[in-house]
């Protein structure tokens, strides 16, 4: 426990170092000229329902980015900078969160030269357990895997951590005017670079692949507006077979809604009935049929911006007494116009699907490529 607050505060430490050390700079001007190959350049690959003002807002987003690296950045200097790429329009920007996002992705949804994100990219070159999860490998020491459970029973507590997301559009526009479909992927790794014992060996990958079936939505409750609803078929796994595989298949929904400054997700799922296991790691039978009580059926995401940050949220449950579950909370702050810091607290279960059933707290600290919006 000592050490691991000693690593709370030394993420803590760095991050304030890395946050107060970033320096303000002017946008430079937008000429005429840069925003009319942008959009020569843009219509190509845009949505089809993307209108000449939706092309004209999303080139302001991309030329007002590009033409800083300052992280700090203020929201008036976004404006302003915008202001001098459509000058002499009558557009008006949404203050929503995640317009941006979806004029962006919308530019780019045709072109198939373009990977579009899905979930946040990031790398943390730190990422420290306070209780490492070596009961599944000692489990699994057999003869012909005496080395591997040899390599997993003694792990270190810092870990290289990354995930990479994209998803790729299959078809749009399928209800006249809207109705995506896309095929996404998101790939979570923990790496025991540190470990140099034992060849510093990948402990656990998590493969997501998922169809998803996108919906925009203006509706408006509360002063919040729902802009999106997907339905997913969603395939989750270790790519590890016998004892140490883990695996579950869901049907899942997810709402989001946004306001001025915060938006937040509601997103449950139901997961797909296995036949039961005949014997321990029977490839035909479920691998774990108590992920639900651990990893809930039910998650609640939300974020806030405030100037140049994003605070984020995610709680997971099955809302049911005596659950399990998981919370995380992140902070995200631009350190230039390609990367923002990344600082994130784990605490609860299935930080990994080999850790399902077992509670850890973890701190990360590295940085992140593509942030919620």
């Amino acid at each position: 426990m000592r050490n691991f607050l000693f690593g709370i505060g030394l993420l803590g430490a760095t991050a304030s170092i890395f946050s107060n050390t970033l320096s303000a700079e002017e946008a430079a001007p937008i000429s005429e000229e840069e925003m009319r190959l942008c959009m020569e350049k843009s219509v190509l690959t845009a949505d089809k329902s993307m209108t000449i003002r939706n092309l004209q807002e999303a080139c302001a987003i991309l030329l007002s980015q590009s033409t800083t690296s300052d992280s700090e950045k203020s929201e008036q200097q976004v404006a302003e900078a915008e202001s001098k790429v459509i000058k002499g329009t009558d557009i008006q920007r949404s203050p929503r969160m995640l317009n941006d996002r979806g004029l962006v992705e919308a530019l780019n949804r045709s072109n198939r030269f373009v990977l579009t994100p899905h979930k946040r990219n990031y790398i943390l070159p730190l990422s420290y357990s306070d209780s490492p999860n070596t009961d599944p490998y000692k489990n699994s020491v057999s003869n012909d895997e005496a080395d591997e459970g040899f390599a997993f029973s003694d792990l270190k507590h810092a870990e290289f951590e990354f995930q990479l997301s994209i998803k790729i559009l299959i078809r749009e526009n399928i209800f006249d005017d809207n109705g995506h479909l896309y095929l996404g992927y998101t790939n979570h790794s923990l790496w025991q670079v540190y470990n140099r014992e034992t060849s510093a060996p990948f402990r656990e990958t998590n493969h997501q692949p998922e169809l998803l079936l996108t919906f925009t939505n203006d509706f408006e409750i509360f002063g919040f507006r729902n802009v999106l609803n997907e339905f997913s078929i969603n395939h989750q796994s270790n790519g590890q077979s016998g004892v140490l595989s883990r695996s579950w298949n869901r049907v899942m929904f997810n709402s989001v809604f946004e306001g001025e400054n915060f938006s937040f997700s509601l997103n449950p799922w139901y997961r797909l009935p296995e036949d039961k296991s005949r014997y321990p790691g029977d490839p035909k039978g479920d691998d774990n049929p108590d992920i639900d009580y651990y990893m809930g059926n039910f998650q609640f995401s939300g974020a806030y911006r405030y100037k140049a940050n994003i605070f984020s949220l995610e709680l997971r449950n099955n809302l049911k007494i005596n659950s399990r579950g998981a919370a995380e909370v992140a902070w995200t702050f631009p350190i230039s116009s390609t990367m923002r810091g990344y600082v994130n607290y784990f605490d609860g279960y299935g930080h990994s699907l080999i850790d399902y059933n077992d509670k850890q707290r973890v701190v990360g600290l590295g940085i992140t490529f593509t942030d919620l919006f």
